[in-house]
C-alpha cells in the first residue's frame, strides 16, 4: 500500500476525529471519514470523503477497499447511562474494525485509549478519588480493547493513551512518553492528540505501543472546578 492511499477515520465527526481530518488535510493526505451519524454539510472538513456507518453493525468492508491503515477515534461521551452501562465500541467495535482489517488487508491501526486505565503518578489526587472511580466502566472497556490488539497476530497496533483530553487548539507541544504521563503532564488536547495519532501512522512511530500523550495546562484547566463544569458536576 503506497503512501498516497488513504486513511481511514472511525469517529470521524467527534472533536478527536475532525483534528484528525483537519490535520491530515492540511499534510495532503487522503482520508475516508466514517461516522455513525454524518455531520451536517456545513460541519465537514473540505476535501474528505464521508461514509455513514454503524461499526457495531454495519459491514463497511467494501469502503475499507484502497485505505492503507485505520485510525479509530471511536469514543463514549460522559453520561450517567454510560458510565453505568457503555457501550461495546471499544471492545466489540474495535474487533469489528480489525476483522474488516484482515478481510481487505489493511494491518495497521491506531486506537484512542486512556492514560488511565492504569495508575498515573502525576495525575491529581482529587481525579484519582472522584472521577476514575466514575469511569470504571469505561476504562475497563479500554484495556480489554488494548489486550484484544495485543492478542491479534500480524497486526501494527497503537493505544494512544492521552490525558483528561480538552477541547482547546492546537499546541504541537504535546509530551509523548511510554504507557504512563510525563511528570506535570495531566490534560490533553483534542488537537494535540489527533496530530500525534497521524504521525503514528504516516512515521511509522510507536508501534506495537501504549504511548501516553498530554502536556502541562494552566491551573484553570486542571483544578476539580474545570471537572465539574466538564462532567456537569454542581
Amino acid at each position: 500500500m503506497t503512501d498516497a492511499a488513504p486513511l481511514a477515520v472511525f469517529g470521524a465527526g467527534g472533536k478527536t476525529g475532525t483534528e484528525i481530518l483537519r490535520h491530515a488535510v492540511r499534510k495532503g493526505i487522503a482520508v475516508r471519514a466514517f461516522e455513525h451519524t454524518l455531520p451536517e454539510p456545513s460541519d465537514r472538513v473540505d476535501n474528505v470523503e464521508y461514509f455513514q456507518c454503524d461499526v457495531l453493525n454495519d459491514d463497511f468492508s467494501s469502503e475499507l477497499e484502497g485505505c492503507r491503515a485505520v485510525i479509530s477515534a471511536l469514543g463514549i461521551g460522559f453520561s450517567p447511562s454510560t458510565t453505568i452501562d457503555p457501550p461495546p465500541l471499544y471492545t466489540e467495535g474495535t474487533r469489528r474494525l480489525v476483522e474488516a482489517m484482515s478481510t481487505t488487508g489493511i494491518s495497521q491501526i491506531v486506537v484512542i485509549s486512556a492514560a488511565f486505565v492504569e495508575p498515573q503518578p502525576s495525575v491529581p489526587a482529587w481525579f484519582e478519588l472522584t472521577a476514575r472511580p466514575a469511569l470504571h466502566n469505561i476504562l475497563e472497556q479500554m484495556r480489554a480493547m488494548e489486550d484484544l490488539l495485543e492478542r491479534a497476530k500480524g497486526l501494527k497496533w497503537t493505544a494512544a493513551r492521552p490525558g483528561w483530553l480538552l477541547d482547546e487548539p492546537y499546541t504541537g507541544e504535546a509530551v509523548i512518553t511510554d504507557e504512563r504521563l510525563a511528570e506535570g503532564c495531566f490534560r490533553c488536547r483534542h488537537a494535540d492528540l489527533a496530530a500525534a495519532m497521524l504521525e503514528f501512522v504516516c512515521e511509522n512511530t510507536w508501534v506495537n505501543a501504549k504511548p501516553a500523550i498530554a502536556r502541562p495546562e494552566a491551573d484553570r484547566f486542571e483544578n476539580v472546578s474545570a471537572l465539574k463544569a466538564e462532567f456537569g458536576i454542581d
